[in-house]
């Protein structure tokens, strides 16, 4: 990926943020005096993550992805989502300056989503819609070269998800993820051009009712 060593300066805003939409969204959706209850789930997701920029994709290819995701939801299908996302992989790439030369690269990034999300039922199927702000922790390991980089960014998150009721409180979720998340960096690879990280996540996985 190349990610040149540009960071920007790490601050702790961003998470101050997220947590206070967070806060904010709990106080606004109806508590159980207003909705009769709310209702709790939570879903261990397996999938996978595809970068949009291409030359990112070719070093890395697709990713392998797994999290927890927790899901509150009003009376009114109104709801909210947290979790923690990882995704990881390894690949090869050359560096442009100097004498040209092969290094071995690994990359990971976390991901902490607070979702504001609205939900269809239909007898046992549900269909739910959710965006909001993410706050992701991104990494990158050049091995045999002092290009490594870690950095953080508050970003945006969409969601596009069904899931399917198999018993009384046993789930089974199917979703489409995308995070849009520009670093601020710019790299050698694209010609200078600055580094997004945005891709589409693939996902499925149980789920439990609370």
């Amino acid at each position: 990926m190349e990610l040149k060593k540009t960071m920007a300066r790490k601050t702790t805003g961003g998470r101050n943020k997220i947590l206070t939409v967070g806060v904010l969204a709990l106080f606004l959706l109806p508590g159980p005096s207003a909705a009769g209850g709310a209702e709790a789930r939570i879903f261990l997701v397996g999938g996978f993550f595809n970068f949009r920029q291409p030359e990112f994709g070719d070093i890395y290819g697709t990713m392998p992805l797994f999290g927890l995701a927790f899901d509150l939801y009003s009376k009114n299908n109104l709801g909210l989502e947290a979790g923690a996302f990882r995704i990881n992989g390894r690949g090869e790439t050359v560096t442009l300056e100097g004498e040209p030369a092969v290094h071995p690269v690994k990359f990971y990034r976390w991901t902490f989503p607070l979702l504001l999300k609205y939900r269809l039922k239909a007898g046992r199927f549900e269909a739910s819609a959710g965006a909001g702000p993410a706050l992701s922790v991104y990494d990158e390991s050049w091995m045999g070269v002092d290009l490594s980089y870690h950095g953080q960014r508050i970003h945006f998150r969409g969601q596009l998800a069904a899931d399917f009721r198999i018993t009384g409180r046993l789930y089974l979720r199917a979703g489409l993820t995308w995070d849009s998340l520009p670093t601020g960096v710019r790299s050698l690879l694209l010609e200078g051009g600055r580094v997004r990280l945005d891709g589409l996540n693939l996902e499925a996985g149980p789920g439990y009712r609370f």
